[in-house]
């Protein structure tokens, strides 16, 4: 009976260290199986470490804005042309025929507006372009040479596609830059001349000295010349002066008869500057003119003509633009 016990006691025990060699067997094995399990792959491993960035949105074309004419104009720069520096003080009126801007200053607050435009022949007449920029450094300097009574505009380039054709510059240029042969730059882009593009009889076959020019399809036909147009009609100034080069003298406009406003307001700035004053323009027949026109539509208008293509005669025109705004002012 003994003998039987202890027996089955060492089976027992035995069957027990069998059970825990087993077990401990089984947990080796476990173990052994879970460090060599394979590894995430690498974009389980990014998706859990890295968040995924949303996906680029790209607008369909129901998206765009397409302006109304109540926002300020867009300009489309030419890929040939610099991008064009506007002082903070300019303001875009329109754009010309490859785009570029075509800009207006404004000096004063007055209800009188004067409005001053150089460069309507674009680099032919390259330095009434550098003479409106002095007239713009001036007025910048001294505002108080204005007249309480006047707001003063000034409109530098008429023509920026004639003027980046002689000097491959927009806005502000020096005169060391300008080509030595300019006729190219008198008319835009459109090989149209500006100052025979209005509608004062208007003539598609234009005539500059004994050349044939184009006037254009028809009146207005040019972009230039409706933005020119457009801004002065809105603003309704008590006159318009253009400065072109060379005939040395000021010219009274009226279509067809000389407007008495026009011619007396020439005389005062004529006067003052020091140049001969004259009814009309008359060393050949002129179509299309953008003053005569202006005159058509009650803006008292004239042409002030330099004496040479290169010098901006800044302290007679300082003189005639004073006097000028004075007499608008009384």
């Amino acid at each position: 009976m003994g003998t039987d016990w202890r027996r089955t006691k060492k089976v027992t025990m035995a069957g027990g260290w069998l059970v825990l060699a087993a077990l401990l067997l089984v947990g080796c094995t476990a173990v052994t199986t879970a460090n060599h399990a394979a590894p995430p792959t690498q974009a389980a491993a990014l998706s859990l470490a890295t968040p995924v960035p949303p996906a680029t949105f790209t607008p369909s074309p129901d998206y765009l804005i397409t302006p109304t004419p109540h926002q300020p104009i867009t300009v489309t720069r030419p890929s040939t042309a610099p991008l064009f520096n506007l002082d903070s003080s300019g303001q875009i009126i329109g754009a010309s025929a490859e785009g570029r801007p075509i800009v207006v200053y404004r000096f004063g607050s007055g209800p009188q507006p004067v409005i001053f435009v150089g460069g309507i022949h674009g680099g032919y007449e390259w330095n009434t372009i550098l003479l409106a920029y002095e007239a713009i450094d001036y007025f910048t300097t001294n505002p108080a040479q204005i007249p309480p009574e006047v707001t003063l505009h000034i409109i530098p380039a008429a023509n920026p596609d004639g003027q980046y054709q002689v000097t491959q510059q927009n806005g502000r240029f020096q005169p060391t830059q300008v080509l030595s042969n300019t006729v190219s730059g008198r008319f835009n882009a459109n090989s149209v001349d500006l100052n025979r593009n209005w509608d004062c009889d208007w003539s598609a076959a234009a005539q500059w000295r004994d050349n044939v020019v184009s006037g254009g399809e028809r009146p207005f036909s040019e972009p230039e010349v409706v933005a020119l147009r457009d801004y002065v009609l809105a603003v309704q100034p008590a006159v318009v002066v253009f400065w072109h080069s060379a005939a040395n003298g000021v010219y009274a406009a009226g279509c067809p008869e000389t407007d008495g406003r026009s011619l007396e307001l020439a005389g005062v700035y004529g006067a003052a500057a020091t140049y001969p004053t004259y009814e009309r323009f008359s060393s050949y027949p002129i179509t299309g003119d953008a003053s005569d026109w202006l005159t058509t539509q009650g803006i008292p208008s004239f042409t002030v003509e330099l004496k040479t293509h290169a010098d901006t005669e800044w302290p007679q025109n300082r003189s005639g633009m004073l006097a000028l705004l004075d007499g608008v002012s009384r």
